[in-house]
């Protein structure tokens, strides 16, 4: 047997028998009915046993993660794998990242993360420990049931000299950061979800919160950055012009972090006022369940004809769904089940106080969530009445501008909001010194050119957040910075959402043809183009000299034809600034003569509507014929 099979073998082997070992823990504290503080030797030796066993499953998922990384290091072609996603001449950063550029290696990474987290839960379990340590071996379980049936290390028949190589598209830096941190988040995702069963399980769903919260918050920050950085990446990479345009399978990772975001709102209610247990228990549940759900979306090709980042159905469909179901039975059984028994303390919501807008807060992330299921599952949903079909942008644009206000205001409040009531003359003298700098910093963003009402609000309501939050802020860091971490966040929120409004509407662009040597005038550039300078891994770099009043540089955006996608790919030349960003992006290279100079052309953007002569042209889609080596 191949080394890398027999180590994933051993693993699923010794999770099994660590799930035994907890399984009967388990069941020796139910029978003998021991007391707090007290242990018996069988349940001891049941532990100990249990505990070997899952340090076992982690030295071979360890032990296998080396290995494969060592074959792709080493150029081992024999293996499928390191056949499809590296080759000879790729730098050491890259073929890192050729460990999780496609599905068999990004479970392992999901595996592993999950193995070394779980040993964290042993440490830090508690009373928890034997049920959250067998759910968490479930999950193992199923992850090692998948890469036996789609190995990383199966073998071709001949060795190739060389390796297919690296998607273009995933030749850059941020392919080394952004998987590993989003696949952080989806493993950290499963232990709040099995902390859930185990208060279930247990009785005891006051501890709940205390277990729960470090792992919830765990969760949103890292799969919150790795969305952030991907966006980033699309940005810097695909030369479209944008950061984030709905596309099914990073909307699939976005849901789970709402909910996950709903649920440590929740979680902070809970730890100071009793409430909403048995909400964080369902999204607990419900946070998981959609981290596969995005699996699912992503990995059995049922939205092969809608997103670029698709992978190929390996044939593990079946595993994904089955897997989804057990999770759910799991979980909402035992809450279903358990539900009439869950204590919890009543909301306050009868004064203007933290937990009214916490609660709030809950119900707009849960909002957003829902709408973007929605659209995402269009594909599947339209596909039981007839030909499958997926919703424009402008669904997402239009549902979530109300859902961004409302956000942006409830984060503009929060700070001045105590846990009792607050009062209306504390909170209007409270909100003076923000309401203020919002009203100056809206006139100010109206003066430079956003002037939609819809547009005027949602930025309004962002800088009230900013500056509520900015405020509070500089008082905390003065008296106790330990407490300037919500306020903190909520900064970097109320930012992004002024980004987010600013690029939609202040953005600006201008298309130009570029005949070399000829130059041309742009956004108060001159343009000259200087011809396409030939580079090894095929990533030609098209010089454009940039000259403006004020500076001089040498822009050079990359054009390619990839085989992976089997179309020509272009990368922009991204200038950024404080203020702006200067983006260059190559639309097309062709061969010049008198027949182009009266070509009409139009640009669109997917979702966008425009005129062309006596016709309008909807453009509602692309369609994509090579899917098999997408990232």
């Amino acid at each position: 047997m191949q080394i890398g099979i027999m180590f994933t073998v051993v693993a699923f082997l010794a999770t099994l028998f660590s799930a035994w070992f907890y399984l009967a823990a388990i069941r020796t504290e139910k029978s003998r009915n021991l007391k707090k503080g007290k242990t018996s030797s069988s349940l001891s030796s049941y532990l100990t046993y249990a505990r070997v066993s899952f340090l076992v499953m982690v030295l071979a998922v360890t032990f296998a993660s080396i290995y494969l990384l060592y074959l792709i290091l080493s150029h081992q072609f024999q293996v499928s794998y390191v056949y499809q996603y590296s080759s000879r001449d790729l730098p050491l950063g890259f073929l890192i990242s050729s460990f999780w550029a496609g599905q068999e290696g990004s479970f392992l990474l999901w595996t592993f993360l999950t193995a070394v987290m779980g040993i964290v839960l042993i440490k830090t379990g508690k009373s928890f420990e034997s049920h959250a340590m067998l759910i968490i071996n479930v999950v193992q379980g199923f992850f090692l049931l998948i890469l036996i049936k789609a190995s990383p290390f199966e073998l071709l028949p001949t060795t190739p000299p060389d390796g297919a190589g690296l998607n273009p598209l995933l030749q850059n830096p941020w392919m080394v950061i952004h998987p590993p941190v989003l696949f952080i988040g989806y493993a950290a995702a499963a232990f709040p979800f099995a902390i859930a069963v185990a208060a279930l399980a247990r009785r005891e769903y006051q501890h709940f919160v205390s277990y729960a919260l470090p792992w919830a918050l765990f969760t949103s920050i890292t799969l919150g950055a790795g969305i952030i950085i991907g966006g980033y990446w699309a940005y810097k990479v695909l030369g479209w012009g944008g950061y984030w345009g709905w596309d099914p399978v990073e909307n699939s990772s976005l849901i789970p972090w709402l909910t996950t975001l709903a649920m440590v709102h929740g979680l902070i209610v809970e730890k100071m006022k009793g409430a909403l247990t048995k909400t964080n228990l369902l999204l607990a549940i419900f946070s998981f369940v959609l981290v596969l759900y995005a699996t699912f979306l992503t990995r059995s090709g049922v939205l092969a004809d809608f997103s670029v980042h698709s992978f190929q159905d390996l044939g593990i469909n079946i595993y994904l769904i089955f897997f989804m179901l057990t999770v759910l039975v799991i979980g909402f059984g035992m809450f279903f089940y358990k539900y009439r028994e869950i204590a919890a303390n009543p909301l306050d919501i009868t004064s203007l106080n933290r937990e009214m807008i916490l609660l709030f807060s809950m119900f707009v992330f849960l909002l957003s969530a829902i709408f973007t299921f929605l659209g995402t599952s269009s594909p599947i949903i339209t596909n039981f009445f007839g030909e499958p079909a997926q919703v424009g942008i402008d669904f997402y644009n239009r549902v979530h501008l109300p859902i961004g206000i409302v956000m942006a205001l409830i984060l503009g409040f929060a700070p001045f909001l105590r846990w009792i009531n607050s009062g209306a003359p504390y909170l209007l003298k409270s909100l003076t010194p923000s309401l203020i700098l919002t009203a100056i910093s809206t006139v100010v963003a109206v003066y430079f050119g956003i002037r939609d009402p819809g547009s005027v609000v949602f930025v309004g309501a962002s800088f009230f957040a900013f500056w509520s939050n900015a405020i509070t802020s500089a008082r905390l860091l003065r008296r106790n910075w330990q407490a300037s971490g919500a306020p903190l966040a909520h900064v970097g929120v109320a930012l992004m959402f002024v980004g987010i409004i600013a690029s939609a509407v202040l953005a600006t662009d201008q298309r130009v043809i570029l005949e070399q040597g000829v130059p041309q005038k742009a956004l108060g550039y001159e343009l000259v183009y200087d011809g396409i300078t030939p580079v090894a891994n095929g990533k030609d770099i098209v010089n454009i000299r940039m000259t403006s009043k004020e500076s001089s540089y040498l822009a050079q955006p990359r054009f390619y034809f990839s085989t992976y996608n089997n179309s020509v790919m272009r990368e922009p030349d991204v200038r950024a600034g404080i203020l702006y960003d200067l983006y260059l992006s190559p639309l097309e290279k062709k061969q010049f003569t008198e027949e182009h100079a009266h070509e009409v052309k139009l640009v669109m953007r997917k979702g966008e509507r425009k005129p062309l002569g006596d016709f309008e042209v909807f453009f509602k889609g692309f369609e994509f014929t090579d899917h098999s080596q997408q990232g």
